[in-house]
């Protein structure tokens, strides 16, 4: 016969890790890419392009992942079907699922129009209400980040529903903007797309983009371009039109309100004045803030320069 030993023992569960929400989020990954985009980035001036890159910051950084267990690339997860992974490759489909769920609410919308939703209502502010900071690739600790460094903002699936109002370019803007830049060849542009360039744009920065980037606003020689917002709201609603121009710029807006009505597009002008060369690009922003709550941004990014003599 056996024997059954009791030792009484007793054992509880602690409360184990505490979860602590009072750290400062989002914050720009070292490894993050930064801008700006250059249009000819084998050229010794390596002139900065007129587009606003990266466009839009979004969870990449430690993201629990799918994994190929036969993958070899890290020998230490060879087997493993997840893995926590980092990377602009885990931030990418975090936007790509939130533009499958607005194209599905929203199925009549182009391209362009769901990353205008993305971007115009994104926030550049972290959860202490600061502006989003950044690691820097070779220091420790963070520091305060621009566009060149968030895009947009951290990107708001939920309000990127309800956008308010959208910016809108087709195939044929994109081919304008990209035959309006000096280093492109015109026989080339046609060669790769089958497109001629009939219309350049009179400047780069008149491409319909939910942002407006500027690389040399040389002074005494203004800018003008427009942004057409087509309203994808449900009713009427009124827009007040503000800016916070850049360091060393004045931003003129024409119209500085007006009312809309679903579908309908209101063209606003834009004019860009540097009043001070300064030796780097320098931030601010347009908000339209709707009557029924839409709030839309686009980030400004301006260099103001000396002109050419």
């Amino acid at each position: 016969m056996g024997h059954v030993t009791e030792f009484h023992g007793r054992a509880s569960i602690g409360e184990g890790r505490v979860a602590k929400f009072g750290g400062r989020a989002p914050i720009v990954s070292r490894f993050s890419s930064r801008g700006p985009d250059y249009a000819d980035a084998q050229s010794q001036s390596r002139q900065a392009a007129d587009v606003l890159k990266p466009d839009i910051l979004a969870p990449g950084d430690q993201v629990w992942a799918a994994w190929s267990p036969l993958s070899v690339l890290e020998p230490l997860l060879v087997g493993y079907s997840f893995a926590l992974l980092s990377g602009t490759s885990m931030a990418t489909p975090h936007v790509g699922g939130i533009a499958a769920l607005i194209k599905q609410c929203h199925p009549s919308w182009n391209p362009s129009m769901i990353a205008s939703a993305i971007s115009t209502t994104a926030s550049k502010y972290d959860s202490q209400g600061d502006l989003i900071s950044a690691e820097e690739p070779d220091l420790y600790g963070v520091h305060p980040s621009t566009y060149f460094g968030f895009g947009a903002g951290l990107i708001n699936p939920a309000r990127a529903l309800d956008p308010g109002l959208v910016l809108s370019s087709k195939f044929e803007d994109y081919i304008d903007f990209l035959c309006s830049l000096s280093s492109v060849d015109w026989v080339k542009v046609r060669a790769a797309t089958g497109a001629s360039c009939s219309r350049p744009l009179a400047h780069p920065a008149d491409l319909n983009l939910p942002s407006v980037t500027i690389s040399a606003l040389r002074v005494g020689q203004p800018v003008q371009i427009q942004r057409s917002f087509t309203s994808v709201g449900s009713k009427p609603e009124t827009y007040l039109c503000s800016v916070l121009s850049p360091n060393g710029t004045s931003v003129t807006l024409s119209p500085t309100w007006f009312r809309i009505a679903p579908m309908e597009t209101q063209a606003i002008h834009m004019e860009f004045n540097a009043t001070q060369a300064l030796n780097a690009f320098s931030f601010g922003e347009i908000v339209l803030t709707g009557s029924l709550d839409h709030i839309v941004r686009l980030p400004l990014s301006i260099h103001p320069v000396l002109p050419t003599l």
